[in-house]
């Protein structure tokens, strides 16, 4: 049994940090933390006008409008990720929890599992590959059952 199990709930835009306790009543789940990204519209995010680019074919002068390196909306999705990872694997080096299930949709949990430093991922006990973000906490135990490290 797990002393301390932590569950995230996560997806692009928003988490969940949940606590599972246990008593003699059974194990109870308690949200630690919620977070969410800048859920902006990318031509908001990137609202300043693209830089102009100029093409010279045969000394004519054109200028373009150039599209941006990659997508606002998207970067800052990456930089929600780095931000729960972050604060996850501070909590870790904290001894907040020492077990961790995590719950995201397959290009999410790609991105949690390749960010996180070896103390967070050793604590990694299960993985459910699906977007449960929005399914009510007292719903949760539900969709754990028979994932690893869920006891």
């Amino acid at each position: 049994m797990h002393k301390n199990q932590w569950i995230l709930v996560a997806d692009g835009g928003k988490a969940h940090v949940i606590a599972v306790t246990r008593d003699a009543e059974g194990r109870h789940l308690e949200t630690v933390e919620e977070m969410r990204a800048d859920n902006r519209s990318s031509q908001e995010i990137a609202s300043d006008k693209p830089g102009r680019g100029f093409a010279n074919p045969a000394g004519n002068q054109q200028r373009h409008a150039m599209p941006p390196a990659s997508d606002p909306h998207e970067h800052a999705q990456k930089e929600f990720v780095d931000d729960v990872v972050r604060y996850l694997a501070d909590e870790c080096k904290q001894g907040r929890f020492d077990n961790l299930i995590v719950i995201a949709p397959p290009k999410v949990m790609g991105e949690v599992r390749t960010k996180m430093p070896k103390p967070l991922a050793e604590a990694l006990d299960g993985e459910i590959v699906k977007d449960l973000t929005n399914v009510p906490l007292g719903d949760l135990p539900k969709h754990l059952s028979g994932t690893g490290g869920w006891l």
